[in-house]
């Protein structure tokens, strides 16, 4: 510890996070049950769909969307059903060893799942990977699932420890958003989600290296490029973000700068076109849903836009906030109130940490156009979120927009990291190295309670009586 403090480098930070968030991420994969994060089968599937080299899913008729999979893949009624939305339920080991006897099949049936159908299969890749050589081992499919958990979760934590140690704006803050149990236990899950939340860290932080000086180069740009194709096709909202760069731009190369957005929309349009659409069905058919009709509604009624905001935050904000933080299992797994008052406090902090040099030193202060754009457009991101739950999610004119959960907003929080100021010794989060050290034992502090908190959650939820 003594060695950790007086080195004083973010890469140490990183390592202190790899250290906590591994065994956050261990508790996750251990502890939670089969099939018992949202969508986790609908997922799985998706995942064995990839693995195939089915990259693009099949729509039956216009009420069902998936493909043909191994017989033997359990539907979500048979993971364990019991347990969703029922906090006292606990996990039966008779059920458990039913899904533990399941293997892999030659023989293929049609799989529905249609909300997952629709997703591009770059970030999936990683957990595809580990179901082909499982597929092929003889591995069990709950083995199969186990470790595509595994395999994500080092993935998530890797990028996330990566945008750490090359921030150089809010690195501290990207620590403490990576380290949230909602983030951990998407990177620890069969979801796409803790992926993508590491690739929109590295990409925030690549962005906090720029600066007047160092405008970055070409090579700089592609690969800035490439991540935001990638983030956009993976969750469109995101795709607001690639116009971020435009707050850097200067009168050399300004294709640089324009190009983040302009492939980003291409290789929207064609996912959109060549992926999406072909096996996109209408949500929640005959609910009063409607793709076309919510879309009309809102252009007709503009004047109904405001007080649909209001209504929505004043009716979801407190539980969206709580599940930004986290709130696990299906949604049904809550954590001690001191615990978010904590993570309230933690995010404040690091946020306040990050900003105060800005008002001493003029020096180090993102320029005014950055900052602007960048809380902009992460705030026309957010309200792509609303939007596009409103159109697939809600009955047609409804008051208050449905399904909306604070996880969707976890992977457009990191590029705030962009509105703070550059540190002035590189490789510390304070000019101070006094300073620097205490806010790396706060953020030891906090990881040690998140650590332990989790596991003692998912532990009592799930498995203790």
């Amino acid at each position: 510890m003594r060695l950790f403090l007086k080195t004083g480098l973010t890469v140490q930070m990183s390592l202190l996070y790899v250290f906590f968030a591994s065994l956050m991420a261990m508790a996750c994969v251990l502890l939670t049950p089969p099939g018992q994060t949202p969508d986790e089968r609908n997922h799985f599937a998706r995942l064995t769909q990839i693995s195939q080299g089915g990259f693009i899913a099949i729509k039956k008729g216009t009420k069902d969307a998936g493909g043909y999979l191994p017989t033997g893949i359990p539907s979500e009624s048979e993971l364990l059903n019991s347990l969703r939305f029922n906090p006292k339920a606990k996990v039966s080991s008779e059920e458990l060893l039913a899904l533990s006897e399941r293997h892999w099949s030659r023989e293929k049936t049609w799989v529905s799942f249609p909300n997952t159908a629709i997703y591009a299969p770059i970030t999936y890749l990683p957990g595809a990977l580990a179901t082909f050589v499982a597929r092929h081992t003889r591995a069990t499919i709950l083995q199969t699932s186990y470790a595509i958990r595994t395999v994500n979760a080092i993935c998530a934590i890797a990028l996330c420890a990566l945008g750490m140690a090359l921030a150089r704006r809010g690195a501290l803050y990207l620590a403490v958003l990576a380290s949230f149990p909602m983030v951990v236990a998407l990177g620890a899950s069969c979801s796409q989600d803790g992926i993508l939340i590491g690739l929109a860290i590295v990409t925030a932080a690549l962005l906090t290296r720029l600066d007047t000086i160092n405008p970055g180069s070409s090579r700089f740009w592609l690969g800035m490029t490439s991540l935001f194709a990638i983030l956009a096709v993976s969750k469109p909202p995101l795709l607001l973000c690639s116009l971020i760069p435009l707050g850097y731009m200067a009168r050399a190369h300004r294709w640089r700068y324009v190009l983040p957005f302009a492939v980003s929309l291409l290789a929207f349009l064609f996912w959109q076109k060549f992926g999406l659409n072909p096996a996109k069905i209408q949500f929640l058919d005959g609910s009063g849903t409607s793709d076309s009709g919510q879309v009309h509604w809102v252009l007709t009624h503009p004047a109904a836009l405001p007080a649909l905001a209001l209504h929505t935050l004043q009716a979801h904000i407190r539980h969206n906030i709580h599940e930004f933080f986290g709130v696990l299992g299906w949604l049904d797994t809550v954590f001690p109130n001191w615990f978010y008052g904590i993570s309230y406090i933690t995010i404040t902090a690091s946020f306040y940490f990050c900003i105060y040099p800005a008002f001493r030193h003029k020096s180090v202060r993102q320029s005014n156009r950055v900052v602007f754009l960048a809380i902009f457009f992460v705030l026309l991101a957010i309200g792509a979120v609303y939007f596009s739950l409103y159109v697939i999610w809600t009955p047609v004119g409804a008051p208050v927009i449905d399904g909306v959960q604070g996880r969707y907003f976890l992977p457009i929080a990191p590029f705030l990291a962009l509105i703070f100021p550059k540190v002035s010794v590189e490789g510390q989060v304070a000019s101070s190295l006094r300073i620097h050290q205490i806010a790396m034992l706060a953020l030891g502090l906090f990881l040690a309670i998140d650590m332990v908190t989790l596991t003692c959650v998912l532990a009592s939820r799930y498995w203790l009586a």
